[in-house]
C-alpha cells in the first residue's frame, strides 16, 4: 500500500527557464520515487511540450494573457476539480500569487507549500497562507526567519535532471553536432558556451566586451555558443558587429540540445547580475566543466573559486577577462576544475540528495 501524499504541483510560467527545469525535474523524481503525482501547466507552453516529448501525464489549462495567472477562471476551476477527484494532500506553488487560485477553507487538510525561486522576500500577508516555503538559497532562509517567524522555511537545493548529465553519451562528434543540428561550421578554437535567456538580467554584454578585449588585443581566439532566445538578440548581434567579434559568436536559439552543447564546450560561464541557484551550472559541472561565474549571486554554492572554477566580480569586466583569459591558457586547470566541480556536485547536491529534504518536510508538516 502506498502511504506517500497525493501531490499537485502547479506552474503557471509559458518560458522555459530554470524554474521550469527545475518543475520538471521534481516532477520526475516524485513520480520516479512512487509519489501520486499531478501537475498543471500552461497548453502550448515549452514546458507542455517537453511533458509531450517524454510520454508524462499533466492537465493543461489555456491561459488568458488579458489576466494575471492566480487570475485565470479556467485555471481555478481546473485545480479545484483535480483536488477533489485525486484527493490532493500536498500542492506545490511556484509563485507566491499562485495561492489565490484556490480557497484554503475549501481544503483545510491540503498543505501548500510555496518554492521561492527569487531571493527577494515576499509580503507577510502571503507567505502566512502557505504551510511551508523552500528556498534554494539559505540567504533567503535566514531573512525568512526573521520576517515569517511562524512559518516553516526550509533551504532545498533545486531539482535537476542530474542523470541526463552523469549518463550523458554524445550522439555525433562536435564538428558533425554543430553542423548536423544547427547547420554551423565552428572554428576549431575553444568553445564558451553560455545558457541563458537573451535578457538584460543575464548579462551578456560583458561577456562580449570582455571576448573583444581577448579576441583583438590579445589574439587569444576562442568561439562564444549563446543557448536561449529573448528580447536582447537584436542588440546583442549589433553588439558583436561593433566589437568585431561576430564571426566568433554563435545564437543557437533555444534548444533541447543544451547538454550536448555543453558537453562538446570546454568552459562553461553565466555573467547575470542576478541569480539564483543555477541548475545550468550544476548540470556542466557534471559534465565536467570548467565553470566562470558571478559574485555575489546563487553560483556561488557550486562555484568554489580556484576549486571548481573562477568566480569575478559580479558585473566587472576586466575581472571577467581575466578569469577568461587564465583558463583559456591553462588546460591542466581546465581540467582540475572540471573534475573537482562534478564531485562536488555529485556529492552535495543530487535531486535524489533534495528529495530526502523535501520528504523531510512532508513529515515536518504532519505527513
Amino acid at each position: 500500500m502506498n502511504n506517500k501524499p497525493n501531490i499537485l504541483i502547479i506552474c503557471t510560467f509559458s518560458v522555459f527557464g530554470g524554474i521550469e527545469m527545475h518543475v520538471l525535474a521534481k516532477y520526475k523524481t516524485l513520480l520516479k520515487n512512487g509519489y501520486n503525482i499531478f501537475i498543471v501547466i500552461p497548453k502550448n507552453s515549452v514546458l507542455e511540450q517537453r511533458f509531450i516529448n517524454e510520454n508524462l501525464p499533466y492537465y493543461t489549462f489555456k491561459k488568458s494573457f488579458f489576466l494575471k495567472a492566480h487570475r485565470q477562471p479556467s485555471l481555478k476551476r481546473l485545480i479545484k476539480q483535480i483536488i477533489y477527484d485525486k484527493n490532493i494532500e500536498i500542492i506545490h506553488c511556484n509563485r507566491a500569487k499562485e495561492i489565490f487560485l484556490f480557497n484554503k477553507k475549501d481544503f483545510p487538510n491540503t498543505k501548500i507549500i510555496l518554492t521561492r525561486h527569487a531571493g527577494s522576500l515576499i509580503r507577510k500577508k502571503y507567505a502566512q497562507m502557505f504551510d511551508a516555503i523552500i528556498s534554494v538559497n539559505q540567504e533567503f532562509i535566514n531573512l525568512a526567519k526573521n520576517k515569517y517567524s511562524n512559518i516553516k522555511t526550509v533551504e532545498i537545493p533545486p531539482f535537476f535532471t542530474d542523470y541526463e548529465s552523469l549518463n550523458f553519451k554524445p550522439s555525433l562528434n562536435k564538428t558533425d553536432f554543430f553542423k548536423q543540428e544547427f547547420n554551423i561550421e565552428l572554428n576549431d578554437l575553444p568553445i564558451i558556451t553560455q545558457v541563458a535567456s537573451l535578457s538584460n538580467i543575464k548579462n551578456h554584454q560583458i561577456f562580449f566586451y570582455a571576448a573583444s578585449e581577448l579576441i583583438n588585443n590579445k589574439k587569444k581566439l576562442f568561439n562564444i555558443v549563446l543557448c536561449g532566445d529573448g528580447y536582447n538578440k537584436k542588440y546583442l548581434l549589433k553588439l558583436a558587429k561593433k566589437l568585431n567579434i561576430e564571426k566568433y559568436v554563435y545564437f543557437l536559439g533555444f534548444t533541447e540540445k543544451r547538454i550536448e552543447v555543453i558537453y562538446h564546450s570546454d568552459i562553461k560561464i553565466l555573467t547575470s547580475k542576478n541569480e539564483s541557484r543555477s541548475i545550468v551550472i550544476m548540470e556542466a559541472a557534471l559534465l565536467k566543466k570548467p565553470l566562470i561565474g558571478p559574485t555575489r549571486t546563487g553560483v556561488e554554492y557550486t562555484i568554489k573559486h580556484k576549486k571548481t572554477g573562477l568566480l569575478f566580480e559580479n558585473n566587472n569586466v576586466s575581472d571577467l577577462t581575466k578569469q577568461i583569459e587564465t583558463l583559456l591558457d591553462n588546460s591542466r586547470l581546465r581540467k582540475k576544475y572540471g573534475e573537482n566541480a562534478y564531485n562536488h556536485v555529485s556529492n552535495n547536491f543530487t535531486s535524489q540528495k533534495s528529495l530526502i529534504k523535501l520528504e523531510q518536510l512532508y513529515k515536518n508538516i504532519n505527513f
